[in-house]
């Protein structure tokens, strides 16, 4: 099992916290059967963390339930599982995106030939990923815009035209997002952006 949690603003800040010392963070097995036992520290494993200017080798701890032998992984807010350049990032390349660039114009803006630069594909890849998340978590972000107090039509914000595109989809996630940031009092950085926050929210098949 994997979580985000902030654990550090940058790869930086998370090696100088945690690159010899790991959080203290404790956690009780999910497993009924386990009676909610506290999982005990179970080493790390390393991470390459990508930035637009150099790499990172990251320590990323774990804890283990002594009874059923379930683990958790825990990722800070910056990475996710399935790609090695950080958040920031990719949310950096979809924004560019969503704006109309290329896929190819993007990759040579986002990552220097000093971490071994960016294949457009992977760019593509990334957006393709983004448009097929974005209308579930839209909706994951209006409903918590709703259980705040928010009590206007979420929805018509987004429905431009009987056939909205994915791209307007996308917009509105964005839109959703930044009224949930600051309705949690949270303002992002541009160069950290929203998504890692997100991340530390979301449920797991909604990361992004």
């Amino acid at each position: 099992m994997l979580k985000i949690l902030f654990l550090g603003k940058n790869c930086k800040d998370y090696c100088k916290r945690y690159g010899n010392k790991r959080p203290k963070l404790e956690f009780t097995c999910d497993n009924s059967s386990c009676d909610c036992q506290v999982l005990h520290k179970h080493g790390c494993f390393w991470r390459i963390a990508v930035t637009k200017r150099r790499q990172s080798k990251l320590p990323i701890y774990r804890w283990r339930c002594p009874v059923c032998g379930q683990t958790i992984s825990v990722l800070p807010d910056f990475l996710v599982p399935w790609g090695h350049f950080v958040t920031p990032v990719r949310e950096a390349a979809l924004k560019r995106r969503q704006l109309g660039q290329s896929f190819k114009k993007i990759a040579t803006g986002v990552a220097c030939a000093a971490v071994g630069g960016i294949h457009p594909k992977t760019v593509k890849r990334w957006w393709i990923r983004y448009l097929s998340k974005a209308g579930d978590t839209a909706l994951w972000v209006a409903a918590e815009l709703i259980r705040s107090g928010i009590d206007e039509d979420l929805l018509r914000s987004h429905f431009r035209g009987v056939n909205p595109s994915p791209l307007d989809t996308v917009r509105w996630l964005f839109s959703l997002a930044q009224r949930y940031l600051h309705i949690l009092g949270l303002n992002p950085s541009p160069l950290r952006g929203c998504f890692s926050f997100l991340n530390t929210m979301l449920p797991a098949p909604l990361w992004l």
